[in-house]
């Protein structure tokens, strides 16, 4: 369970880390530092109890789930706001897809159309990874065992 826990610590860093990369906005920086940061540790300190708590026992990983929720880590990062220059004047934010496969500037003002599917949707897909990770995290916890040596 220790190196379980070593395990979705370091996800859970590496994946924060990857959010704040991938979206240097104050829309994205709102969501990630003040919502995903304090969820992160939640769950970060539930597993560490249960971990020291069960330190004998085994658990079995769902891949299937853990594939979700990397998914949907992807799709959020790529829906995630790049580029919100002009947002306190009303303009809307340029996606990181956008950014990516269309032509948007990374930085500065843009006069392309917005993918408005794209940038509406960023809220409810870190609203899904967050269900996500955390039915990962409570099915990997239900599915523990004891060792067999």
């Amino acid at each position: 369970m220790i190196k379980l826990g070593l395990v979705l610590t370091t996800y859970l860093l590496s994946s924060f880390l990857l959010f704040t990369i991938t979206s240097n906005t104050i829309n994205g920086a709102i969501v990630y530092i003040f919502l995903l940061l304090p969820f992160y540790a939640t769950i970060l300190l539930a597993w560490w109890i249960l971990a020291l708590q069960n330190r004998t026992k085994t658990a079995r990983i769902n891949y299937r789930l853990w594939g979700i929720v990397l998914a949907l880590q992807i799709a959020t990062m790529l829906a995630s706001p790049g580029n919100c220059f002009g947002v306190k004047q009303g303009d809307r934010c340029y996606s990181n897809l956008q950014i990516l496969v269309g032509d948007a500037p990374r930085n500065g003002p843009g006069d392309l159309t917005h993918w408005n599917l794209v940038e509406d949707s960023f809220y409810g897909l870190a609203a899904a990874y967050g269900v996500a990770v955390l039915m990962g995290v409570v099915n990997t916890s239900k599915s523990m065992h004891e060792d067999k040596y």
